[in-house]
């Protein structure tokens, strides 16, 4: 069988990993430069060429190999967290605080000689460059995994079902870095293919088959064929292959933050926490949505004024358009909008809708009502701008599940239900992942998966990647 994958795994990771060593370096030696001459500025004449000096230059250089090997050993360069995920992001915040509680506690203590400049500068100036740094990486990565290069080729194991729902999860995120070659399905079915993919062999030719395949991973899915057993022998008979081994637990729309493993006799047991709705987090997501609408309204104000009198006078009608949405709890409130449509075009829903068969979330992309004005509007979401004025008023958040329509709820079941235990947000999952070129069941799911496990981290992430997605307009009409 062919050696599948462009090259090796060790190639482009230790490639990928020199890079990001150089990278943080060289940011790290521009900040510190930069936190020096800052020092050097506001000194005494004549300090900055003093051997003080000269003991501040040789601190900086050791402060900066310091936080280069805390960001080493942190794990921030760990091939598991590069790519997507807020956990790489989280590990450098984690390890730059460390680095500066660990500057602020000796200098106390020996008197080192650190000017509190340098702490002033170098702190948020260095977080921000590595941040940066380590972004522009991920965007090359990303590019690179896109065109199937980059990855970690794997084989799926697993019942029909559960390989088909791996298949589908690992091809919508492909900035993890997974890659599907193969099926080895447990049980007695003699298909061919599942999901697109050749079914290489049963659970009894694995390893034999990872082996010839050139895989760098063997994925198993959670179900009664593959037993604890299975998956222990399968590491011991890839020992030495450099095959990673990783087990999917069937735990759909729960992220890691919410898993704890806890060994119990030898048996991994994981813990599933309740999504948590109160405390900290939640007044942190309070504060951010008020002081954010209330600065991006003033800022705005500008914007507001020339879309107010392009809208005016292009077409009739009034400026806002306001909306009846459900919040939380199944609150109803008016959500405000900039028109974009004639006046009358909810009288003309009905028809559009029996023209097209699609009644629920109705979206059209050359929808006859939007005025010329409104097009443009729509595809760069200024028309959503007055929903700043919602968010201060409390009615909704700066990021949460799309605010739905009575017409909506009604038909929820059960589990679409959860999405009301939040506040809708201006932007959220579906904002960032295909906006209108989402159909009903994946805007559900990501709102869910949203819902169970929002974050302020991945709050501020989702903030980041939309202002991305609105600049590309994709899927906006």
């Amino acid at each position: 069988m062919a050696v599948v994958g462009d090259q090796p795994r060790a190639d482009w990771e230790r490639r990928y990993g020199r890079i990001l060593v150089v990278s943080d370096l060289v940011v790290l030696i521009w900040v510190f430069a930069t936190a020096h001459v800052v020092w050097a500025e506001h000194v005494t004449p004549g300090v900055a060429d003093h051997p003080y000096a000269i003991r501040v230059i040789i601190v900086s250089m050791l402060l900066a190999l310091l936080w280069h090997a805390v960001l080493t050993l942190a794990g921030t360069r760990d091939f598991r967290v590069l790519g997507a995920g807020a956990e790489e992001y989280k590990r450098v915040i984690n390890s730059t605080l460390v680095v500066f509680g660990v500057i602020a506690f000796v200098g106390y203590s020996v008197r080192i000689p650190v000017p509190r400049s340098y702490v002033i500068v170098a702190l948020p100036f260095g977080l921000l460059l590595i941040a940066l740094s380590r972004w522009s990486w991920r965007q090359w990565l990303l590019a690179k995994r896109q065109h199937g290069e980059m990855v970690h080729d794997a084989i799926a194991v697993g019942t029909r079902d559960s390989v088909e729902h791996l298949a589908g999860v690992i091809s919508r995120n492909a900035g993890y870095g997974y890659r599907l070659v193969g099926v080895c399905l447990t049980g007695t079915d003699t298909l061919t293919h599942v999901a697109g993919l050749p079914v290489l062999s049963g659970v009894d030719g694995l390893v034999a088959t990872t082996v010839a395949s050139g895989a760098h991973a063997v994925i198993v899915t959670s179900s009664d064929a593959t037993h604890p057993d299975m998956v222990r022998r399968l590491g011991w008979d890839l020992e030495g292959y450099n095959v990673e081994i990783i087990v999917a637990p069937s735990l759909a729309n729960v992220a890691g933050p919410r898993v704890h493993i806890r060994p119990v006799a030898g048996l991994p047991l994981l813990h599933v926490e309740q999504p948590s709705y109160r405390g900290a987090s939640r007044w942190a997501k309070f504060l951010l949505d008020r002081f954010g609408s209330l600065g991006l309204l003033i800022v705005g104000l500008p914007i507001f004024a020339v879309i107010a009198v392009a809208s005016k006078t292009t077409s009739r009608g009034k400026v806002f358009y306001v909306q009846e949405r459900v919040g939380r709890d199944g609150r109803t409130f008016d959500m405000i909008k900039f028109r974009t449509m004639v006046e009358g075009a909810d009288s003309m829903l009905e028809t559009l809708q029996r023209d097209t068969g699609n009644v629920m979330m109705f979206k059209m992309r050359d929808d006859p009502r939007v005025t010329r004005v409104g097009r443009i509007l729509r595809r760069y979401s200024l028309d959503e701008l007055p929903q700043l004025i919602n968010v201060l008023k409390g009615d909704m958040s700066l990021v949460g599940p799309r605010p739905p329509l009575m017409s909506e709820v009604s038909g929820y079941e059960a589990e679409a239900r959860r999405r009301l235990l939040v506040l809708p947000g201006m932007t959220g999952p579906w904002q960032i992942s295909g906006r209108s070129d989402l159909n009903w069941e994946e805007t559900m799911r990501l709102d869910l998966y949203y819902v169970e496990n929002w974050s302020i981290v991945d709050d501020l992430l989702i903030l980041w990647k939309t202002l991305r997605a609105v600049l590309s307009s994709a899927g906006a009409y």
